[in-house]
């Protein structure tokens, strides 16, 4: 799921709001997976 949801990242097709939820509430990648996709922390952007 990591590369699909990467892909999708870097080709402007899923936004960083959508990418949240897919560690917070699917459980599809982690924190550490979410920084290596978008280049920020995760726990600074969750509200």
């Amino acid at each position: 799921m990591y590369y699909t949801l990467k892909r999708l990242f870097d080709s402007k097709r899923l936004p960083a709001e959508n990418l949240k939820k897919a560690v917070s509430v699917f459980g599809w990648i982690d924190a550490g997976q979410y920084k290596q996709i978008t280049g920020t922390d995760y726990s600074t952007t969750t509200t």
